[in-house]
């Protein structure tokens, strides 16, 4: 059974447009569920954007090539949390696994059968917390596990989205072994800074969240090696508007010829050096340390506008 597919729009019909587009080239998209969730427009929104926001709507209801589409369109605005938290929840309460997507993902024509494939053999292993369509630009074409997994296309289960909202609003640092708060963060202490705003109220971002629930837990993300998404939020049209990120930045979408899981859940050292590396150029560029941060929130905060 194929795992139903979330995705998520607000007011970006060409970016909605072209995310459908790159999934029904995936031969699994007229055999997987569609759940499409749009959120409403804020107050006092500009003319121009409530435009786009019904525009959305209204090519989010012309939608099909899927198995079955499901369709909420929300009266008000949520922001990107909420939505994300309830719209997980919602396909949840009836399905063991979930893929999701945001609008200004671009998946690979085999990113369903990379998720679907993943999802179905550590769906009962508690120490996988995920399966990410997105690969670190570290020179890796195998899949490989990950203690800092990504938001970029990915799938959960509902065993592990339950206990995730259970303890949402438990979570904290301290859950974290001190020894562990580096590995947390790869670099600096950029996700220990994101989760306490967060707390705050400063930043409004689920992905952190979840990150520090599931690292709390010792549990793993699962990357393909080859990269199967392209992020085109960086375009301007979201809130975090930046033209260049290293995450991204020489990174294309690539291919697995045939997909060889690892024998045993751990991540290699060597991985981890390259993750740490890759950050690691980025920081040592003192003059661009806002800009990393900025990036940075970027990923956990989603490009979507509708993010408060």
């Amino acid at each position: 059974m194929f795992a139903p597919i979330a995705l998520f729009l607000y007011n970006r019909p060409n970016h909605a447009q072209k995310a459908i587009e790159a999934l029904l080239k995936n031969p699994e998209a007229p055999k997987s569920e569609l759940y499409i969730f749009c959120d409403g427009a804020k107050k006092n929104t500009a003319v121009e954007e409530l435009e786009n926001i019904k525009e959305t709507q209204n090519f989010a209801q012309s939608v099909s090539g899927f198995k079955k589409v499901h369709l909420k369109i929300n009266t008000t605005n949520l922001g990107l949390k909420k939505s994300i938290i309830q719209g997980l929840s919602e396909v949840l309460q009836n399905n063991s696994k979930v893929i999701v997507l945001e609008d200004d993902i671009i998946v690979a024509p085999h990113f369903l059968h990379f998720q679907n494939e993943a999802l179905a053999k550590y769906i009962n292993d508690n120490r996988v917390a995920g399966v990410s369509g997105y690969s670190f630009p570290i020179k890796e074409t195998s899949p490989f596990f990950t203690r800092t997994g990504s938001c970029w296309g990915w799938g959960t289960f509902k065993r592990v989205w339950d206990n995730f909202k259970e303890e949402q609003h438990k979570l904290d640092l301290s859950q974290i072994d001190s020894d562990e708060l580096g590995l947390f963060n790869v670099c600096g202490h950029v996700y220990s800074d994101m989760f306490e705003k967060t707390k705050l109220g400063k930043l409004q971002s689920w992905a952190v969240e979840f990150y520090v629930y599931y690292f709390s837990k010792k549990q793993y993300f699962i990357m393909p090696g080859a990269n199967l998404v392209n992020n085109i939020g960086f375009d301007g049209s979201g809130t975090h508007k930046i033209n260049r990120n290293f995450l991204t930045d020489n990174n294309p979408i690539g291919f697995i010829e045939k997909i060889n899981f690892p024998d045993h859940v751990y991540e290699n050292k060597n991985i981890r050096k390259k993750i740490q590396l890759l950050y690691q150029k980025e920081f040592a560029r003192p003059t661009l340390f806002i800009s990393l941060l900025n990036k940075l929130k970027s990923v956990f905060l989603g490009n979507e506008k509708s993010a408060t």
